[in-house]
């Protein structure tokens, strides 16, 4: 292998890397911006499941804060979040889901 094709294979894998989101969406999941998603008066957003295990990629340039389980809470949409996952963004933006579904964050542009 030259010298060329080496630098040329190194920055290839550079891009790739750079270009990786923060967790791997399954190969079939949906994709959609956090920024199209309307959150409640709160802030809080909720998507739920019917137990079929679709995965969802969610692009947003903003960072995690935090994430855990939901205690016993009830959304301004009247939606008991007790036991759903969540995570926090930087702009206060909270998005509740279900266990059972695949999600991940992708920090590319938007």
């Amino acid at each position: 292998m030259s010298q060329a094709e080496m630098n040329d294979s190194q920055v290839e894998d550079a891009s790739r890397s750079e270009a990786a989101p923060l967790m791997a969406a399954p190969d079939d999941a949906l994709t959609l911006n956090l920024s199209d998603l309307l959150p409640d008066a709160n802030g809080e957003i909720v998507i739920l499941n019917e137990g079929d295990d679709p995965g969802l990629n969610i692009v947003t340039e903003l960072r995690l804060l935090e994430s855990g389980i939901a205690e016993s809470h009830i959304t301004d949409g009247g939606i008991d979040v007790k036991g759903l996952q969540y995570w926090v963004f930087e702009d206060g933006t909270k998005l509740y889901y279900s266990p059972g579904l695949s999600i991940s964050v992708d920090h590319a542009t938007v």
